[in-house]
């Protein structure tokens, strides 16, 4: 019975094209069954990704699963645990999928992308968050999202157990009502309604 035992980094390679630009093509070793087969897949035009960097960034993901039984070698960059997060871990409800994607987007992703997942600190994104001018509830979300990204990258075995360094991350809460508001009661809800009534009655009257 086959069984994987060494790291896998794949090869790139520029494939030239019968119409439009060169593309990058990827190789690797995938199993099949007992069997242990070359395949390929076409990464992006060159236009696309300028440099072969660019090109292997986009394959990071597809390592990831390919290295998932193999003991990880070297530190995994947060771009690839966004990219496979992207591709397995999005909810279904479609609403739900674009606010995430676009949080990664417009960013997650060009800020943290280059970074080793080791050297992501509570801190650095504490401040990070705490200098982007948006509502406190968005950075909460970004927050949320990137704990999620986390959480996975410890199921993944990408990370220690119990290390998610988002965990430490607070966001500031929005202003505090300075009052606390009045309930009001059923007895003076229902004046109050009354009262709304007759005048909406005086205005109509006072129209026709």
């Amino acid at each position: 019975m086959f069984t994987r035992t060494r790291y896998q980094y794949g090869t790139l390679r520029k494939k030239k094209r019968a119409k439009g630009p060169d593309a990058w093509e990827f190789r690797y070793y995938g199993t099949v069954g007992e069997s242990r087969k070359r395949r390929s897949r076409t990464v992006g035009t060159v236009e696309k990704y300028r440099n072969e960097a660019a090109a292997r960034q986009a394959v990071a993901a597809l390592l990831l699963k390919l290295n998932s039984e193999v003991p990880q070698s070297g530190a995994v960059a947060f771009a690839a645990l966004v990219d496979r997060y992207v591709e397995e871990e999005l909810p279904e409800r479609f609403s739900t999928r674009i606010s995430y994607l676009s949080m990664v987007n417009t960013h997650i992703r060009s800020r943290w992308a280059a970074f080793p997942l080791d050297k992501v600190k509570p801190m650095a994104v504490e401040e990070w968050l705490r200098q982007m001018p948006l509502a406190p509830k968005s950075k909460a979300n970004i927050r949320s999202l990137m704990y999620s990204m986390f959480k996975c990258a410890e199921r993944w075995e990408l990370i220690e157990m119990g290390k998610n360094p988002i965990a430490l991350v607070r966001v500031k809460e929005g202003s505090k009502r300075l009052k606390t508001p009045r309930v009001l009661t059923v007895k003076l809800k229902s004046g109050v309604l009354e009262v709304i009534e007759l005048r909406s009655k005086a205005d109509l009257m006072r129209v026709f």
